[in-house]
């Protein structure tokens, strides 16, 4: 009986201080997971121009939990000062668990775990000031050395255990409180690496990458994740999050949670890029498309013929035997009356509903109109979508004819595949643009040209090269030789509804022009149809430099 009763007693003993330690973990669990289970958006970050705003609106308690010294050199008007280590002894300073709290520190740091202790508390409207006093001030706004020392009243009843636990956390927060910068953090992680929890959502993990070696527990589902957390609890951990806020709070749940060893990074995941720190598994960086440097980058890229082919290099190709696609882009009556031979038909409005009949980016095609003018605008219009070995017959099925090469009636196959796939900016770009050409597919004649010079003349953009413009220009033409077109920007119309008329010789590095003006939103803008050739065919005049 006496060894039944001693072995109760040991068993006692050992039993009752667990119990009474699970009890107290079991109140400070619960807080943490009502916390955790109801974060705010923005996580009750603050930016200074909300802040200026809601003092306009409410009642706020301003709580500065920065150093004595620190806030009697400067702080916002109507805060007070508690520092946090001392906020769990100084709650009769706030005035109830639904009092709007702004807590304010030096940059946020401070703040983020003054906030986040305040919240385990049950205090309900408690939020910080993003960048701290420091940013408020750098707003240039009003600021006083004059202390302000709120009335004290009654601290409301909180659960014992989970005041001891947050009194017990802040009290003991280390220098520095707990945050470490990226440079010492890269250093550790090559000598005796700390466990890495990146509390991040999802999204960010993906679209930003993560530094290697990181454990992934999103801040939201932090406490319903404990078993993913670390086992030894006096382990080296450091939390970070997108910019150190959500990074605070995890340090502070794991902190009451009996950790031992935690510290979260300064300025997250931006801090650590801006050490120029490496992180694995971004996605590329999405470049914003610019619609004139991608037409810039594409005419730097020109051959010197600007993809013009001639009359005989085409004989000569189909004579080798060359695997070339022709594309007659004339109406389905022209292509009729006659074509040369093997020669496909899609109108020129039709081309981008067609293009499962170009079916590959790097296929040899050349395209043919009636006076090279069409020709060179679907040429334009499918390099910049992505075709490699497109080229324009110069001055067309003119041309052609006149060498006397033979033509058909018989119309060619089309032999349909897959369109490729083209990037979505451009394809929307291009497309209107190809549908809506109208009759006449901005041509003007040298004759009605002259006339318009005399009544209404529009602006004249000449796109020759340095020796062309030498040898006679249109009166009043402006010269920007197409391989300087895009770069020389400033020298179009100011005005996109003004009108153009841009020419060179034969039509082919105009069309290319029309295509650029009209894709950057040029209203009204022509190519004279033959160029400077057309323009002294009809007798009309040349001046020189």
């Amino acid at each position: 009986m006496k060894r039944f009763l001693f072995l109760l007693l040991l068993v006692m003993m050992t039993v009752m201080p667990v119990l009474v330690v699970t009890a107290q973990d079991e109140a400070v669990v619960a807080r943490l997971e009502a916390y955790n289970g109801s974060l705010p958006k923005g996580y009750g970050v603050t930016s200074v121009e909300d802040f200026n705003a809601l003092l306009a609106e409410k009642e706020l308690v301003l709580l500065d939990v920065r150093q004595p010294e620190e806030y009697a050199a400067g702080h916002i008007p109507g805060s007070f000062n508690v520092p946090i280590r001392e906020l769990g002894q100084n709650l009769n300073l706030l005035p109830d668990l639904d009092a709007e709290i702004m807590v304010i520190c030096k940059g946020g740091g401070r703040a983020m775990l003054a906030m986040t202790a305040l919240n385990v508390l049950g205090y309900n409207n408690a939020r910080m000031l993003k960048g701290g006093y420091d940013a408020w001030a750098g707003e240039e706004l009003p600021t006083t050395t004059e202390a302000f020392v709120p009335e004290a009243g009654a601290a409301p009843e909180i659960e014992p255990a989970v005041l001891e636990a947050v009194d017990a956390y802040l009290s003991t927060l280390p220098a520095g409180y707990s945050i470490v910068a990226p440079k010492d953090v890269a250093v550790e992680l090559t000598e005796n690496a700390p466990i890495l929890i990146d509390v991040r959502s999802q999204e960010e993990w993906d679209k930003d990458g993560y530094i290697e070696g990181a454990q992934h527990i999103w801040i939201n589902e932090f406490m319903s994740r404990q078993d993913e957390w670390p086992a030894d609890k006096d382990a080296n951990i450091v939390v970070y999050c997108g910019g150190g806020f959500r990074g605070g709070i995890a340090t502070v749940m794991l902190e009451l949670m009996g950790y031992s060893n935690v510290r979260n990074l300064a300025g997250g995941l931006g801090g650590w890029k801006a050490a120029e720190l490496p992180v694995v598994g971004a996605q590329p960086a999405e470049v914003e498309f610019s619609l004139d440097q991608f037409l810039a980058d594409y005419v730097s890229g020109l051959p010197e013929t600007f993809n013009a082919l001639r009359v005989q290099d085409l004989t000569d190709a189909i004579a080798a035997g060359e695997d070339t696609l022709i594309v007659d882009v004339r109406t389905a009556d022209e292509y009729a009356e006659g074509h040369i031979e093997g020669a496909i038909n899609i109108p020129l409005n039709d081309l981008t509903a067609n293009l499962n009949l170009l079916p590959h980016l790097d296929q040899n095609i050349v395209i043919v109109c009636g006076s090279g003018h069409r020709s060179a605008v679907a040429m334009t219009v499918l390099n910049l979508l992505g075709y490699t070995n497109v080229r324009s017959l110069m001055s067309g099925m003119g041309a052609w004819t006149k060498a006397e090469l033979p033509v058909t009636d018989v119309a060619a196959e089309a032999v349909a595949g897959t369109a490729p796939t083209f990037a979505p900016e451009v394809l929307a770009l291009v497309e209107p643009f190809v549908t809506g050409i109208p009759q006449g597919y901005y041509a003007v004649k040298a004759a009605d040209l002259s006339a318009e010079l005399i009544d209404n003349p529009p602006v004249l953009l000449d796109v020759r090269t340095d020796s062309e413009w030498a040898n006679g220009f249109i009166e009043g033409a402006t010269h920007l030789q197409l391989r300087d077109f895009m770069a020389q920007m400033s020298e179009w119309p100011q005005d996109k509804a003004a009108p153009v008329v841009v020419y060179d010789n034969p039509t082919h590095r105009s069309s290319m022009a029309l295509v650029f003006l009209k894709l950057m939103g040029y209203e009204n803008v022509r190519v004279l149809g033959g160029g400077v050739g057309a323009w002294t065919a009809a007798e009309l005049p040349l001046v020189t430099p």
